[in-house]
């Protein structure tokens, strides 16, 4: 499990970096919210929990229930997010429309890694089962 948590931090760290960069340019405010790193922790922190519970989930399962805690977690993920965004909107925030921008911005980047580590695992499965 280790290692799925590992490529979750490294790509949180990737994406603090282009955030970071991105925030060096003299416009940057007109893009990037102040909030941003807000999104991003929570963004991490949920991605963190997907990556561990989705390998639980390939290590543990049978092969028909994994298709379920895939498209559980897929769900947790978005119900989650929109309470995020529910709580943090409706508490005042400023600049809500480019909160929300960059919010979905960072959720789609988690959401291809998440799919990306789903099928890279799918693929080692897939072949240690043709070997048998």
């Amino acid at each position: 499990m280790g290692k799925e948590i590992l490529k979750s931090l490294i790509a949180s760290m990737l994406l603090a970096g282009v955030i970071f960069g991105l925030h060096q340019i003299e416009a940057s405010e007109k893009f990037i919210h102040p909030g941003i790193w807000t999104i991003v922790i929570f963004s991490a922190l949920l991605g963190m929990l997907v990556v561990a519970v989705g390998h639980w989930g390939l290590t543990t399962l049978d092969a028909q229930t994994r298709t379920n805690l895939f498209l559980g977690l897929t769900v947790m993920r978005l119900l989650l997010s929109m309470i995020f965004i529910g709580i943090v909107v409706f508490a005042g925030l400023e600049g809500k429309v480019l909160w929300v921008a960059n919010f979905f911005a960072v959720y789609l980047f988690y959401l291809v890694f998440e799919i990306y580590t789903i099928l890279s695992n799918l693929r080692a499965i897939s072949t240690e089962g043709e070997k048998t």
